[in-house]
């Protein structure tokens, strides 16, 4: 997923990525790479089926980054979206890719 903030993007412009439905086990790992560059690079929300489990905002280095989230969530399917919105002017993008989810818990992992 990408979003980028060029004219004619307004300052809270978003797009999202939805998965399909995913099974569930009870805690999983979900694991994905982001990019956040630009001086005025809004912020990417991460949900599943709703709760927020990941979140990050403004300028990241300009660099891939990993991200690993312990996700504990009732057993059975659930959705996961990545929402990227963009900042106060057209020098912000953002991306994702590589995401995985996979049973059990990450290592050195945040956990929600």
């Amino acid at each position: 997923m990408y979003i980028e903030a060029s004219r004619p993007r307004q300052p809270g412009d978003n797009a999202k990525l939805y998965s399909p439905l995913m099974k569930f086990f009870g805690n999983m790992c979900l694991q994905f790479y982001y990019h956040m560059s630009g001086a005025t690079t809004g912020s990417l929300k991460v949900t599943v089926s709703g709760n927020l489990v990941f979140s990050a905002r403004g300028f990241k280095g300009g660099m891939w980054r990993k991200a690993s989230v312990n996700v504990s969530a009732i057993e059975g399917l659930h959705t996961v979206t990545f929402e990227g919105v963009v900042g106060s002017g057209h020098t912000g993008d953002i991306a994702i890719d590589d995401f995985s989810l996979t049973a059990g818990s990450c290592p050195y992992g945040k956990f929600f």
